[in-house]
């Protein structure tokens, strides 16, 4: 009986692992959809500039220094807000494909 046990038990844990193993192709299989981001670039200036970028829940995504950028963002709509010299806000879209995004704090 021992043995017919093992049997049973080593059937039952061979289904977990194949059901285990299909959820995690399934899961791999959909991230590129849920994970679809895309390159944004463009200048930041003047030279003293600091910005700020944030989602649309307003959290913070990347912070720019001068000069030029490159970001992946996640499709959907962002914010450049501005905080040196002056402070200004700027909207933009990440979409499926590049995207520039020149930032101009004066």
């Amino acid at each position: 009986m021992r043995i017919d046990a093992t049997i049973a038990n080593n059937s039952g844990q061979t289904r977990l692992r194949s059901t285990a193993v299909f959820a995690g192709t399934l899961l791999l299989a959909c991230l590129p959809g849920l994970a679809s981001a895309d390159v944004v670039t463009g200048t930041v200036t003047p030279a003293n500039a600091k910005v700020v970028i944030v989602n649309a829940a307003g959290e913070t995504v990347a912070q720019l220094k001068p000069g030029a950028y490159q970001l992946q963002l996640p499709v959907g709509r962002y914010k450049a807000q501005c905080q040196a010299p002056k402070q200004r806000e700027q909207e933009f879209l990440s979409l499926s494909e590049p995207v520039t995004v020149n930032i101009d704090c004066n």
